[in-house]
């Protein structure tokens, strides 16, 4: 029980500092993105994956959260 917690956090936090890399790296001020989108979209996802398998669900939120907006901010508005 404890080795699969730690296992979580440890890819939880690699997942946190990817995100974050690539967040900062494409952010331009001014551009319109999907960010916002992929947050509400990734918030949802996030709970229908980590739910069936019983995990923390504020955690499967967050994450979800913060995969979704990655992903929102690559993909530019026209």
């Amino acid at each position: 029980k404890k080795m699969e917690k730690l296992i979580i956090s440890a890819v939880s936090i690699g997942l946190v500092v990817i995100c974050l890399k690539f967040i900062f790296a494409n952010y331009k001020k001014g551009e319109r993105t999907y960010l916002t989108e992929g947050m509400c979209i990734g918030m949802c996802l996030g709970v229908l994956i980590f739910r069936p398998f019983n995990f923390n669900l504020d955690l499967g939120m967050s994450l979800g959260m913060l995969v979704g907006e990655t992903i929102g901010n690559l993909i530019k508005k026209k």
